[in-house]
């Protein structure tokens, strides 16, 4: 028999984060008892947090008493933080007895290129399923959605204000960016489904789309016409090595320009299959993007602007190369890590 009931009381790490902040609000919604561990409890999105009826305690995993703490009497622990803390979190979990873990991961880890970070995400990974521990792995593909999402936030307002835009090699790569809200769609629905433990889910988009096709569609539901600029691989490798360290303090790397090239598309059957995963559309989804309805108070109660990122006018052209690069995940550098950070 399949078991679909939620955990009365549950712990979430990298809560005050763009997707940690949106599950914390759908599980109090459903009468689950939430409780965020936050370096930063007096931060205007954990204040609203407690507003909205979660508990705030102060705390990260590098302080592992706070941890052991913070999960005393929680029956599951949810980590949207990097996968890089997985160690802390096993041995807490199993100190605590709590059995049932589900860790944001990153399809980082199917990357062909190799470097620490691909490193830090396979390794985290292999220490949560080298458990006896009921864990659930979720792998998002980039995600999207509010204005904290850290990935084409910047590149929207860059189309809204240039006009132009520039892409590194053809921009025929693939992508498949996933929506915030259908991440905490999986994430609940891995707590819910029995059948979801021991199990990693890879999650994304639909569909596969190029970097062109992407700035296309997001230029189109704006209405703008937006001119693509060319800058050749071979061209924007030579640049890192020449400005090397205008690159580095940006975070630009010889590694992240090689993954621009790669191609990033998904199987995501299985999350289809198990955990009847509907994602929305790219087209729909950045519609409500750019007409400001994919905020968490267009899908919750209204959170306090100060909690917002806001997008400074100073924000420059080598700014727009290292978000594009990095493509964050929640793909790659899991923006909800601020809480978590080792």
């Amino acid at each position: 028999m399949i078991s679909t009931y939620l955990p009365r009381t549950i712990l979430v790490l990298g809560g005050t984060g763009h997707t940690g902040e949106r599950l914390c609000r759908r599980l109090v919604r459903n009468d689950v008892k939430v409780r965020v561990l936050t370096r930063t409890p007096d931060s205007a999105v954990a204040e609203s947090l407690a507003a909205d009826g979660c508990e705030i305690m102060e705390g990260d995993t590098t302080r592992r008493w706070l941890l052991w703490g913070a999960l005393e009497d929680c029956e599951a622990l949810v980590s949207c933080s990097h996968i890089r803390h997985a160690e802390p979190i096993v041995q807490a979990c199993y100190r605590c007895g709590v059995e049932r873990v589900i860790c944001m991961s990153s399809t980082r880890r199917f990357s062909r290129v190799e470097s620490g970070s691909v490193n830090e995400v396979l390794g985290g990974e292999a220490t949560i399923m080298d458990t006896s521990l009921d864990w659930t792995v979720v792998r998002p593909a980039m995600i999207f959605g509010g204005c904290r999402d850290g990935n084409l936030t910047r590149v929207v307002e860059w189309i809204r204000k240039h006009r132009w835009i520039p892409v590194i090699g053809t921009g025929r790569a693939l992508l498949q960016p996933v929506f915030v809200e259908d991440v905490v769609s999986v994430l609940m629905e891995c707590l819910r489904r029995s059948t979801a433990r021991r199990k990693a889910y890879t999650i994304a988009g639909p569909e596969p789309m190029s970097w062109r096709q992407m700035i296309s569609t997001i230029a189109d539901e704006m209405n703008l016409a937006v001119r693509t600029v060319p800058i050749p691989a071979s061209l924007a490798l030579a640049g890192t090595k020449l400005f090397r360290p205008l690159a580095t303090w940006k975070g630009i790397t010889r590694n992240t320009i090689l993954r621009t090239q790669e191609d990033k598309a998904y199987d995501i059957s299985e999350a289809i299959h198990d955990l009847h995963f509907e994602p929305r559309h790219f087209r729909e989804a950045i519609r409500l993007k750019i007409d400001g309805a994919a905020e968490v108070d267009s899908f919750y109660q209204p959170v306090s602007t100060d909690s917002k990122t806001k997008i400074e006018d100073s924000w420059s052209i080598e700014d727009h190369f290292a978000d594009m690069l990095h493509e964050r995940s929640e793909d790659d550098a899991f923006e909800d890590d601020r809480d978590m950070s080792i």
